[in-house]
Order: C-alpha cells, then sequence, then structure tokens
C-alpha cells in the first residue's frame, strides 16, 4: 500500500476510534461521507483517488469497535452537473462494515461537489437535534453548489446536541484545505489534510486513542467558575439600541442582561446570547440611573462578569393642529428617539398610560397621519415609548363638530337604482346609504363608500312610502347628515304567446323598470312569491328567452324584482302537448352502429336513446341529442335480444313516442400463423363487424374475457398487425367486441423460441468503443447492453439499438472492473446471450525525438485510452498540469500524429493529457534548437 492509502487509512481509523472513544462505552452514530465525484478518477501515486478511497474503507472498517454505529453517504456517482446528487447508501447501524464495502465498490464518480448539502443530509439522518451524531467527510475538492460549509457548521452545532463533523481534505491543494476547515471547527471536530506522511502522523496524533479504563476519579475542590469581560458605553439613552463587546466562555445558552444594580442574581432583563455574535446588540430598558450588565453562564445562571452603566434621559415633542374635525385625518410633527416599537397616537384627555386610538409607528417617520376619533371635545396626542407604554410628550387637541349635505330625488321607484350628490369630511369609510324612516343607528340597506366619490349610487328598497337617506360616520356609524325620499310604486307589462308547446323555447317582450337583477320567468299559475323554472335577467335586454316546463295547463309568465323577489307583473299561458315520430330498423346487429330518422319539437337537450324494454324515463344504453339533426347515430348494446328506440324530452326525462328494436348476433374469422417466432410481428387477416373499439388480440389459453398480452384495433383495417408476446408456447388470437369485452372467435397459434449470439474483445478502456458483433431476431427495439456481471434484467450501463446495424458499436464509460455484454429482447428486457468483457485503463506511452529544431513538425507515436478529449500536448519543461500547452493535437487524430515544435529554442516535455480530468497520463523530454 502507497504512503497515501496508509495516509488515509490512518486518519479514517483516527477519526472513527476517536468518536468511539469520545463517548465511552457506547459509540455514537456515525456516517461516512464519501465524495464521488469527477475529480475522483484523478491519480496518486499510479493509483485513481476512488481505488484508494476504496481500499481504505475496507481496511478501516475491519479495524473499528464491533460496537460501532456506522453509515454511508456519497455525493456526485450517479449525474453529471447536478448538485441534487447525494445519497445515504448504508444507513446507520451496527455491523454495516460488509454493506459499506458492497457500496463503496459499485460507485462511478462523475458528478459535482455538494459537500455542504451532504453533510446537513447526513446529520439529519442521524437526528442530531435529538442525538449525539458524528459526520466524517471524505472530500478531495471543494464546494461547488453555491452554499457555505462555515455556515452550515455553525447551524448544525447551534441546533445540534453534541454534533461534531470532521473533514478529511484528500488531494486538496495548498490553501484549498482553509476553505473547507471552518465546518469542522465550528462543530468542534478535527480538519485532517491527508497531503503527506508527517502531516498524516500529526494528525494521527491527535485523533487516536483507545478506549481509556476508568479510574477512581479523587475527590477534589470545585474548579473555579470561567470569568468573563464586558465593554460597552458608561452611560447610554433610556431605551435605545447599544452594542456590549464581551469576552468569556461562550458556551451553549451563555448570554448578556441589562438590569437594575442590586436585581437578584439569576433574573434577567432584556438579554441577547453571546452565540448571536461580539459585540452583542442590548436595547436598554425605559428607565433612569444606574444600571449593569451582566454575563450570564447559561448552564448554572451564574454572573461571571458585570460593568455599570447608567440610563441617562429621553425627549419628545410633539405639533398638532389645536382644532381637528371630529372623525378627519390630520397630521403630527414630531421629534423623539424614533425606537422602533414608539408610536404616535390620539386619546381623550387624562387617558391611562398605554391607551390608544388611531396610532401611527414613529418609524414610519415624521409627519404622522393620524385618523381623530369620532367625538367631540377635549383629546390629546401623545407620544409613546413603545418598550414601556410611557407617554413622553403629548398636546392637547379640539375634536369639532362637522357637517354634510346630501341631494337626491324627492321620489324614487322602489327598487330602482339612483344617485346621491353629497359633501361631506369623507373620511375612512364614511359612506352613504339608504334606511326606512327612523331606522337605529349604523342600520343599513344598500350603501356607496364616499371615497368613491360624489355622486354615490345607491338601489332603492323594494318597498313603498318614506326612507331617508344618510351620510354615516365609518368610525362610529353616526349620522351626519340625512334626507328623506318617497319610494313610489312602479309597474311592469308582459307580452307573450297564449299557448307554448311543453318544454319549447319562446319569447317574451316586457317592459319594466329593469332594476338590477330583476328577471323573466314561467311558473305553475299561483305558485309562490320566489317561485321560479326557467328565467331570464331583464339586463339581458327585451324580448326575454325563456324554455317552458315539460308540462301541460295553467302556467304564468312574471315580471320579477330581484332585490324583493316580489311579482311586478304577470300574464297566463297554457302548456300543451308536442308529438314525436321515430323510424328505427326492426332488427340490427349487436354493437353496431345504426341511424334513427326523427321528427320532434327539439327544444333544448331532447335526446333520441335506446334503451332496454320496460327501462324507467330517462334510463338509457346509448343516445344522441336531437339538436344534433336527423338522422340520429346510435351504438347498438352487445346483448342480443329486445330494446326500444325512444325520443325523449331533455328537461323532463320523459318519453314522447318509442319504437322496439331487436339485436341479433354477428360473427367474424381469424387467419394466422400456425408458428411465429416468439417476440416477432406477424399479420392476421379477419372478417367481422368492426363497431367501434372492437380489436384483435392476443391472450393466454383460456384468459379471462377482456384479457390480452397485444392488440390491434379493428378499425385499422385487415390484416390487424400484431407483436408476439417473447415467450414460447401456445396462445390465442381473438376477435373481441370493444364494447363487452366477448370473444365472437378465436384461433390457437404456437409461438416458437428465438436465440442470439455475440463477439467482443476481451477488454475495452473506459470511454472507448466496444464493438460488438452479433446475430439474434433482431427484433423490434432488441439492444446490445453493457451490464454489470449479474445486474436485473432490463438494468444497463450503455446500449446500442440491433436496427443500427452490425456490429453494434458501445461508448463504455468511465468505470473498471469485469462486465458483461448482453444481447436484450427489447419487449421484454430478457437477455438473450450474453459474454464477459473486462474494462481497464490502456498503457499510455509516448515515442518522438530527443530534440528537433524550432519550427519544425514532429511526429509523435504513442498508445493510450484515444478518448475524444485527450490530446499529445507540447508544453515548458515542468510546467504544472492543465497549463495552456505551445502545441496540441487530438488523439482521435491516430497514432503516430504530427505536431508542431516551438518556435522558440529551449527545455519542453512532450503529454499525453486526458482533458476531462486534466491529469497528465504519461509525458518525456523535448530539447528544441
Amino acid at each position: 500500500m502507497g504512503s497515501w492509502r496508509k495516509s488515509l487509512t490512518a486518519v479514517l481509523a483516527g477519526v472513527g476510534l476517536a468518536s468511539f472513544a469520545a463517548s465511552g462505552a457506547q459509540a455514537e452514530n456515525t456516517i461516512i461521507v464519501l465524495d464521488a465525484s469527477g475529480s475522483m478518477w484523478a491519480q496518486i501515486d499510479g493509483s485513481h483517488k476512488i481505488t484508494i478511497a476504496r481500499e481504505v474503507l475496507d481496511e478501516v472498517l475491519g479495524q473499528l469497535p464491533a460496537e460501532q454505529s456506522l453509515g454511508f453517504m456519497a455525493y456526485g456517482h450517479r449525474q453529471k452537473g447536478v448538485c441534487s446528487d447525494i445519497e445515504l447508501l448504508v444507513a446507520p447501524k451496527v455491523g454495516a462494515g460488509e454493506e459499506i464495502r458492497q457500496a463503496a465498490a459499485k460507485l462511478n464518480p462523475k458528478g459535482k461537489t455538494p459537500l455542504s448539502d451532504a453533510v446537513r443530509q447526513a446529520a439529519e439522518a442521524l437526528r442530531y437535534t435529538e442525538e449525539k451524531a458524528t459526520v466524517v467527510l471524505i472530500t478531495d475538492g471543494l464546494e461547488t453548489c453555491d452554499a457555505d460549509p462555515c455556515a452550515l457548521g455553525r447551524a448544525l452545532e447551534e441546533s445540534g446536541i453534541g454534533f461534531t463533523a470532521h473533514v478529511v481534505g484528500f488531494g486538496l491543494k495548498e490553501g484549498e484545505g482553509a476553505q473547507i476547515a471552518c465546518l469542522a471547527e465550528e462543530t468542534g471536530g478535527r480538519y485532517l489534510d491527508a497531503a503527506n506522511a508527517a502531516e498524516l502522523t500529526s494528525a494521527l496524533t491527535e485523533t487516536v486513542a483507545a478506549v481509556p479504563e476508568p479510574e477512581p476519579e479523587p475527590e477534589a475542590e470545585p474548579e473555579p467558575l470561567p470569568s468573563a469581560t464586558l465593554a460597552a458605553p458608561a452611560e447610554v439613552p433610556a431605551g435605545s439600541d447599544f452594542e456590549v463587546a464581551w469576552e468569556g466562555p461562550d458556551d451553549k445558552g451563555d448570554y448578556v442582561t441589562i438590569v437594575e444594580v442590586g436585581t437578584p442574581e439569576q433574573r434577567h432583563g432584556n438579554y441577547g446570547y453571546t452565540r448571536t455574535g461580539n459585540p452583542l446588540p442590548v436595547k436598554a430598558p425605559d428607565g433612569l440611573g444606574a444600571y449593569e450588565l451582566r454575563y450570564v453562564s447559561g448552564s448554572g445562571g451564574q454572573t461571571l462578569g458585570r460593568r455599570a452603566i447608567t440610563l441617562t434621559p429621553i425627549e419628545a415633542s410633539v405639533e398638532a393642529p389645536f382644532e381637528v374635525a371630529a372623525g378627519a385625518r390630520f397630521e403630527v410633527t414630531w421629534t423623539g428617539p424614533g425606537y422602533n416599537d414608539d408610536y404616535l397616537t390620539i386619546v381623550e384627555a387624562g387617558a391611562p398610560e398605554g391607551s390608544h386610538g388611531d396610532y401611527r409607528y414613529a418609524r414610519d417617520g415624521s409627519p404622522a397621519t393620524l385618523a381623530a376619533p369620532d367625538g367631540l371635545g377635549s383629546y390629546e396626542v401623545r407620544y409613546v415609548v413603545g418598550q414601556s407604554k410611557r407617554t413622553l410628550a403629548s398636546q392637547p387637541v379640539i375634536l369639532v363638530a362637522v357637517g354634510a349635505t346630501l341631494e337626491a330625488p324627492a321620489e324614487v321607484p322602489a327598487g330602482s337604482a339612483f344617485n346621491v350628490a353629497w359633501e361631506g369630511p369623507d373620511n375612512a369609510n364614511d359612506y352613504i346609504t339608504i334606511v326606512e324612516v327612523g331606522a337605529p343607528e349604523g342600520t343599513h340597506n344598500d350603501y356607496d363608500y364616499t371615497r368613491k366619490g360624489s355622486p354615490a349610487d345607491l338601489v332603492a328598497p323594494d318597498g313603498l312610502g318614506a326612507y331617508e337617506i344618510r351620510y354615516v360616520m365609518g368610525k362610529s356609524k353616526r349620522t351626519l347628515a340625512s334626507r328623506p325620499v318617497t319610494l313610489v310604486a312602479v309597474g311592469a307589462t308582459l307580452e307573450a304567446p297564449a299557448e307554448v308547446p311543453a318544454g319549447a323555447s319562446f319569447e317574451v317582450t316586457w317592459e319594466g323598470p329593469d332594476n338590477p337583477n330583476d328577471y323573466i320567468t314561467i311558473v305553475e299559475a299561483g305558485a309562490p312569491e320566489g317561485t321560479y323554472n326557467d328565467y331570464d335577467y331583464t339586463r339581458k335586454g327585451s324580448p326575454a328567452d325563456l324554455v317552458a316546463p315539460d308540462g301541460l295547463g295553467a302556467y304564468e309568465i312574471r315580471y320579477v324584482m330581484g332585490k324583493s323577489k316580489r311579482t311586478l307583473a304577470s300574464r297566463p299561458v297554457t302548456l300543451v302537448a308536442v308529438g314525436a315520430k321515430l323510424e328505427v330498423p326492426a332488427e340490427v346487429p349487436a354493437g353496431s352502429s345504426f341511424e334513427v330518422t326523427w321528427e320532434g319539437p327539439n327544444n333544448p337537450n331532447d335526446y333520441i336513446a335506446i334503451a332496454e324494454s320496460g327501462a324507467p324515463e330517462g334510463k338509457y344504453l346509448n343516445y344522441a341529442y336531437a339538436r344534433k339533426g336527423s338522422p340520429a347515430k346510435l351504438l347498438a348494446p352487445e346483448s342480443l335480444g329486445s330494446y326500444e328506440v325512444r325520443y325523449v324530452m331533455g328537461k323532463s326525462k320523459r318519453t314522447l313516442v318509442s319504437q322496439p328494436l331487436t339485436l341479433v348476433a354477428v360473427s367474424a374469422t381469424l387467419e394466422a400463423p400456425a408458428e411465429v417466432a416468439a417476440g416477432s410481428d406477424f399479420q392476421v387477416n379477419w372478417t367481422g363487424p368492426n363497431n367501434p373499439n372492437d380489436y384483435i388480440a392476443i391472450a393466454e389459453p383460456g384468459a379471462p374475457e377482456g384479457k390480452y398480452l397485444a392488440y390491434a384495433y379493428a378499425r385499422k383495417g385487415s390484416p390487424a398487425k400484431l407483436r408476439a408476446p417473447d415467450m414460447v408456447g401456445r396462445v390465442e388470437i381473438r376477435y373481441v367486441m370493444g364494447k363487452s369485452k366477448r370473444t365472437l372467435v378465436s384461433e390457437t397459434i404456437e409461438l416458437t423460441p428465438v436465440s442470439a449470439s455475440l463477439t467482443v474483445a476481451n477488454t475495452v478502456v473506459p470511454e472507448g468503443k466496444a464493438i460488438v458483433e452479433w446475430q439474434g431476431p433482431n427484433l423490434a427495439n432488441d439492444y446490445i447492453a453493457l451490464a454489470e456481471p449479474g445486474a436485473p434484467e432490463g438494468k444497463y450501463l450503455a446500449y446500442a439499438y440491433t436496427r443500427k446495424g452490425n456490429p453494434a458499436t458501445i461508448k463504455v464509460p468511465k468505470v473498471l472492473g469485469n462486465f458483461e455484454i448482453r444481447y436484450v429482447i427489447g419487449q421484454s428486457k430478457r437477455t438473450l446471450a450474453s459474454i464477459p468483457v473486462l474494462i481497464d485503463i490502456a498503457q499510455v506511452s509516448l515515442e518522438a525525438p530527443a530534440s528537433v529544431k524550432a519550427g519544425s513538425t514532429l511526429k509523435v507515436a504513442w498508445t493510450g485510452p484515444a478518448n475524444w478529449e485527450d490530446f499529445i500536448e507540447i508544453v515548458p519543461a515542468g510546467a504544472p498540469p492543465k497549463s495552456k500547452p505551445v502545441s496540441a493535437t487530438r488523439t482521435s487524430q491516430g497514432s503516430p500524429l504530427p505536431i508542431f515544435a516551438p518556435g522558440q529554442p529551449g527545455q519542453y516535455e512532450i503529454r499525453y493529457v486526458m482533458r476531462d480530468t486534466g491529469e497528465v497520463a504519461a509525458a518525456r523530454p523535448l530539447t528544441v534548437e
């Protein structure tokens, strides 16, 4: 094992044992989070980082205590460029070592590095807010998903119960570790940099510890309490916000508070937790004189440090009009401390402290706009300190009476709309309304807010006699002005036919007030007020369109007031009988379409229906609306026997006329091959009724009606094109009625086996191409797949359809190890044939002249994986990886390939570069003369 493997093994073992030792006889739950992003394919000492990580995990898992509860999470192993690619592969439990080994062996690095979200999800999986928990993060890169590891560490520390995160920087560049070390430091964990043996030895010394035997603890004097110091101004204004700088243990729950001098210990005033920052914001009480700041231990309540502070007076002033109209809005100019919760308000003179009427916060600025109460006499405007409700300044104000005027017609037709011109204070929510004379204050019928302007729009009640219009104060509901109005009777007229066919549409010409929601309706003669059948609003104009009920005899048409439902005018109408005719075939094949010629009233929603003989009114099996014209097209049921066709009134479901109909049997024939290759396409010739949704089906012998393996609709014509199931043995071909699923005829055929064979090179390279020669049925959607050995049917890493030709070309993913090539039946995902294949890194070598002339062309012979992104590059000698090349050519140009020598003499290197990772796979020196 190389030095990297040894170092990382020590780090992981140290972290694991340390987390066990820290909790004594019982180990807390731990999750290892492994970076499986694409950069883990980079090499160290000739081995891929992911390979080193797997081997180290395998060794460490055998060293941890048997009682250790361990889980395993990875990120970046399923998708490229996706920050949500995080998966808990093994939930925390005792004895999880073998599951973790297996999960790590299957990882295929490819994606991004969402390390912060992965640690957060691991903490949540460990229920870190309820139990002690440890997360060990192994990462070879920095956060790439716009998250802040430092902020995450602080959040987990504040909300967790004994939560710890250890971070192992695996091959990070100089300075990169500092950018993620805070994740560990914020939670009390360790950042361990696996960069060289010396540093790892030091890390091992700090973290590895055996579980110590408990020793008797000698009695000792209680340890002295830690101390704290506080720095703050000597004086601050009462109620103000100020900052306190502190030094102290900053243990969980520690806080800084301000109290009066002499306040008993363990009592507090305004306070702030030390965890929220330094300096710490504190709000002074609204008091005066000697106070003190205290640093208090969150665990024991002891005061660890204190500092004296004096609260000084604050002042305010208010300026407002001496007189304000009752209910009106007015402005108050003020000065004062302007604390966040301070406010301006108006109250009765002498009201208790803390009382308020309408108010505005001082934080909204000066002047403040207030609404005066709807009262008269002495009031005062106050500046109030929000913290204590203390009045800091006040000014008296007198509320004086206001008036209003109204102009409206002396008479208004009952229920009609009319206008009211008004003048008045137009306070918030003032309104104009119409009520009966003498109605209590606050009573209203229809109303309109004054904020909508003058005139106001009202609708009169549907009553007669004395009413009044009122201007009402919105706040107190007090009537500021009123004006009498008399509601007078209105009339209406109706013109309509004396007789109307039952259920028919007809028109009614009308005249009337056309108030909002007035309507025309038809009801039985003498029906109660408000009763209606079909109706039409008068706002739609005259004539109104109505549909008569499906009844006979005396009815009436009414003009109805929309507000009161009172009938303003009525006119009698007689509903008379109507008839219909049907022409229907005597016999129809069961399940077939047929036509019915009809005559009838064709009222809205009338329909032609087919029903069982004697079925109740409104019951049917199939129907067509009369409005679609004659003849009507119906679909017969698939059962045999006696039925009837009906003309049905859409509104009442009453049958106007019916004709009998007999449904007779139908037949079908099938012609199909005696044998068909499993999974292949074949044709079936058929004859039959071809009713809507009839189909030709393949079913298992004896399968229930309607159960099938494959089908084709009869409407697509004969022959029907079917695809055989991927199975061997006898099956049935059926002609099936689409409506009832009844089989009219069936034939039996034999499904015969199919086979396949494969040829491929024994070894292929990651991200190269596997050329597979195949023989097989080449059925629809068959494919050649690359899969892990023993993977479930249909699971694969890459594939190519057989329809694209022979041989098949499969792009090999970036994986290593033993795999298999499969011929897969596309329909069933069944593997028809398979052969093993090894995916392994190709050996990389370079051959070129030792020296060339500047600006000349040289040829470089090479061996390697020849990925599309791979390049042969010339760079200055000693240039770091990913340096900009002087000259470069893709390996796709073949070997040997020509490349331009640098134009300047000097020492250079020829390199084979893996462009996806920037890894230098091979290099050789070049002298340019």
